[in-house]
């Protein structure tokens, strides 16, 4: 829910939980590190749904000129 888009199913934990910063540094630091986490999951999670809709997916018929449909 990190970009307003849908929870995708995901195998990592990311429940990540923010320490007391001690300044805006740490704090941009730590969003950094969590937006590269979520990023390189969401990736993952992409290529997975991926191969799933493509193992079930049929080959397309191909049509010549002169066939009839």
């Amino acid at each position: 829910m990190v970009n307003l888009g849908r929870h995708p199913n995901t195998s990592k934990n990311i429940n990540l939980s923010i320490k007391n910063s001690l300044g805006t540094e740490q704090f941009l630091k730590t969003i950094k590190e969590i937006r590269t986490e979520v990023e390189s999951v969401l990736k993952k999670t992409n290529e997975t749904m991926k191969k799933k809709w493509n193992s079930k997916r049929k080959s397309e018929v191909e049509w010549l000129n002169g066939d009839l449909v």
